[in-house]
Formats: C-alpha cells, structure tokens, sequence
C-alpha cells in the first residue's frame, strides 16, 4: 500500500523534516504539475519544452500571503514542495523559482475533511525536479 503526503512552503527550504513542514508549510490535497513539447503532423518533437506551471489543492482558505501574492501581478515568490512517503520521509523535491501566483479558486462543498477547498495555480520562471531544470528565460521581470 502506498500512502503519501505532500506540502507547500513558499521561501527557502531550509527545514524538510516533517516537523518543518507542518509548521512552515501547508499540507496539499491534490499537486499537478507538467512540461510539453510541440509536435509535427507526425508526432516529432519540434520545438522547446514548455512548463513551470504547477496546480495545487489544499483544504482550507487561502492565508492573506497567497491572496496578496495572486492580486500583485509583480509579486514573484519562490518555494518547494515536498512529496513524503507513509513514513513521513522526503521522496521528491520540487524546487520554483519566481514564481507568479496566476489563478486562485475557493469552493464550498459538504463532502470530505472540509468543508473549504483552495485551488491555486502558479507559473515559475525556473522549476527543478531532481536532476532536472527548467528554465523559462523569462525577460525584463
């Protein structure tokens, strides 16, 4: 059985142990995250990888810091977010760099631990999983 947790934390990283992450980070419901290439008619790759955008769902209203990250479109933030294992031991890092705070969704349900769910999606200059960058090459930011 695979079980997992994952957290946001906006800033450095400076604490990954769980006990730093509850306490300077959120924990996620749900994290999505993608790169893309174009393609020609037959399926080659022909272009440069796209990506940094990342979806992430936690359960409760968003804090005064993302609400004013999102409304500022000059506010860039940078931050991880840590995949833990049923352990509670760091599997995945995935590091953003200047990243923009782009959409932000609430919804009211009655199902779930919840009642409040906060949906926010981010757009980062640089994104780091592993071994592997992206850089974006953002200009005059």
């Amino acid at each position: 059985m695979f079980g997992h947790r994952s957290f946001l934390r906006i800033g450095s990283l400076d604490d990954a142990s769980i006990k730093g992450l509850l306490s300077e980070g959120m924990e996620l419901e749900n994290c999505r995250y993608s790169f893309s290439q174009p393609m020609d008619s037959k399926g080659k790759a022909q272009g440069e990888v796209r990506g940094g955008s990342i979806c992430m769902t936690f359960p409760n209203t968003p804090s005064d810091e993302i609400i004013d990250w999102m409304l500022d479109p000059r506010k860039y933030k940078d931050g991880a977010i840590v995949i833990c294992n049923m352990d509670d031991e760091p599997l995945e890092k995935i590091y953003f760099t200047k990243a923009a705070c782009t959409g932000i969704n609430l919804s009211y349900t009655r199902r779930g631990k919840s009642y409040v769910g906060t949906e926010i999606t981010i757009q980062a200059q640089k994104l780091v999983v592993g071994s592997a960058v992206l850089d974006n090459e953002w200009k005059n930011i």
